[in-house]
């Protein structure tokens, strides 16, 4: 018998456990399909959005960045050409990016003030400030180095004289905080992943109230949060607006986030029912019968129960009461990257 050193038979046993190259595209693809499937967009034109993935694919090999128009809002968006992050998604699914995107129509209207903390590139920031127009107000805030000057020209891009972009993490009050970079800047965070280097950068902090009485804001409609599970944070540096304005809350859930900065992965939720807002998952109701989504992330809208609601308002809450459906494209998006990132 032959005596192979330790280290040697460790290595010839990571081989033979590792998946062949094959086999390990094959996932890549079947995840790819997978998630594909879920999304509207997708579903509406297979072919386009194919299409659109390879042009921008074609793009990212050559370095080269992308305008693309949501022909919709009237909204022309510059997008960094790199395939690992979650501009290929917006390139490739555009109007159907994300569906609160379409959700803000019934809950703004001109002369409303939308909050967007985690802005990123502003796809949100956008479209909110399209539909609030001239006498409506936008602030957004995006503490990242990487993504604030992408924001900052989108803003611009548009002509967007309502929009406001602060350099700043939203939290629960007035200090300084690490943000660990992620993957990509989407993922970047308050808490530390444990798969992560540990790189990242000091970034101020500030309590949304506090923000809004500097900023002279007198009255917030709609905040939208998606800030990697400091959402109850947040909510929690902004109870003055939550229990006097009665803004419609659009926020991500992501539980492990949440865990990784010790912090309950149903804060957020928590917090917000014990203000009286009704919870709910776009197309089906949290609060009721449906079901909840099978994902470890998603969106989710909170809207208070007990205040003179608009007609549109309204009417949002109907359409989730009277055509429940399977949340199918729900907040996936930056993680897939069996959409090979």
């Amino acid at each position: 018998m032959i005596d192979v050193p330790g280290k040697e038979q460790q290595e010839i046993r990571m081989k033979r456990s590792d998946p062949s190259p094959i086999l390990s595209r094959l996932r890549k693809l079947r995840e790819m399909c997978q998630f594909l499937n879920t999304q509207e967009g997708f579903r509406r034109d297979p072919f386009l959005t194919l299409f659109r993935l390879a042009v921008w694919h074609w793009n990212c090999l050559w370095g080269k960045a992308s305008t693309v128009r949501l022909r919709r809002w009237g909204v022309r968006m510059f997008l960094p050409g790199k395939w690992r992050g979650f501009g290929k998604f917006i390139f490739a699914f555009r109007e159907h990016y994300e569906p609160e995107l379409t959700y803000l129509e019934k809950v703004l209207s001109p002369g409303k003030t939308f909050i967007d903390a985690g802005a990123n590139f502003g796809v949100y920031t956008l479209v909110a400030g399209k539909i609030v127009g001239e006498t409506g107000r936008v602030l957004a805030f995006e503490p990242s180095v990487q993504s604030f000057p992408v924001l900052h020209h989108n803003v611009a891009l548009n002509g967007l004289m309502n929009a406001s972009a602060y350099r700043l993490a939203l939290s629960e009050k007035s200090g300084k905080a690490w943000l660990y970079h992620g993957r990509d800047p989407v993922q970047n965070s308050l808490g530390r992943d444990p798969s992560s280097s540990g790189e990242g950068e000091e970034v101020d902090t500030e309590s949304l109230d506090n923000v809004l009485r500097k900023a002279g804001v007198e009255h917030v409609d709609v905040i939208k949060l998606d800030v990697e599970g400091a959402e109850e944070m947040i909510l929690r540096g902004a109870m003055r607006t939550l229990t006097v304005d009665r803004p419609v809350v659009i926020f991500e859930v992501n539980e492990a986030a949440a865990r990784g900065l010790g912090l309950s992965p149903q804060g957020a939720r928590e917090l917000l029912r014990s203000l009286d807002y009704q919870v709910f998952v776009l197309g089906q109701l949290e609060d009721g019968h449906a079901q909840k989504p099978a994902l470890t992330y998603f969106n989710v809208v909170a809207a208070p129960r007990q205040q003179k609601t608009t007609p549109s308002l309204q009417g949002a809450l109907q359409d989730n009461e009277e055509r429940p459906q399977a949340a199918s494209n729900r907040k996936l998006l930056p993680r897939v990257d069996g959409l090979p990132g």
